[in-house]
């Protein structure tokens, strides 16, 4: 309730409820709201200006690396380094399930890992083994999985669709997925939970080797960053045997 008279406003205040206000109490409000506007529209714009100008990142998760032989990942990194990228490469028992949850915010995200179809799902294989009191709410929620491959005697990690959905929200936006595993396209789920986060996603619809995918998707990644579209770096890219394939929400029906 605002009380006073003509002569309160002349004079240059006014009561709000018993406390008198001056005009200039107001100006420097004002000028106070003006000033945080202004510094939080700097920061905004700063902060904008320095992801422009911050370099392309990519992330390689190879739970597959080997020592001896060809170095995938060393490889894979040269080449996208040529090309201006910031890359972050994760190995064998570095590939957890909560870097699977930091894939967030890459331009190419490159998962060199294990893949299978079970459970009525597609599931990538970390490298991070198995323990039943570990991520008890993302087992129950069918998130995370119990997983093994044939040559290995070990029992690891694996995620699914729902893991993404949940986890990834829309931070892959313009993103490129590269799924290097047999089968990891072999049904859909997967591959859409990678596309409803924003991304592209490139992978096999069967099984492959070890080399052959390595090769084809150095070849494909090469090709990409010299300038192809991503339907030419596939074509490229392709060996004998099951089809690296581009998903396409339109094309899962």
């Amino acid at each position: 309730m605002i009380r006073g008279d003509c002569s309160d406003l002349c004079s240059g205040s006014f009561k709000v409820t018993g406390l008198r206000v001056t005009r200039g109490w107001v100006r420097y409000l004002l000028a106070f709201t003006l000033f945080i506007v202004t510094v939080s529209a700097a920061s905004a714009y700063l902060k904008q200006r320095e992801l422009e100008d911050a370099p392309p990142r990519a992330v390689i998760l190879d739970a597959l690396n080997m020592t001896g032989g060809h170095d995938f990942s060393a490889e894979c990194t040269r080449l996208l380094q040529a090309h201006g990228y910031q890359v972050n490469s994760f190995q064998g028992s570095q590939v957890t399930v909560d870097r699977f949850r930091g894939l967030k915010g890459y331009g190419i995200v490159v998962l060199r890992v294990h893949s299978g179809v079970f459970e009525g799902g597609a599931w990538l294989f970390t490298g991070e083994e198995y323990d039943g009191a570990k991520y008890v709410v993302e087992q129950l929620s069918d998130e995370v999985h119990i997983s093994r491959t044939p040559n290995d005697p070990r029992l690891m990690f694996a995620v699914g669709s729902r893991f993404v959905e949940r986890y990834m929200g829309d931070g892959l936006e313009g993103s490129l997925v590269i799924l290097m595993g047999c089968d990891a396209l072999g049904v859909n789920d997967l591959a859409s939970a990678f596309c409803s986060a924003g991304a592209s996603v490139v992978g096999w619809d069967g099984p492959v080797n070890l080399s052959d995918t390595d090769e084809a998707v150095l070849a494909l990644l090469e090709s990409l960053l010299g300038g192809a579209s991503l339907d030419e770096a596939v074509a490229v890219a392709q060996r004998g045997g099951s089809a690296l394939v581009i998903f396409s929400v339109e094309g899962a029906g």
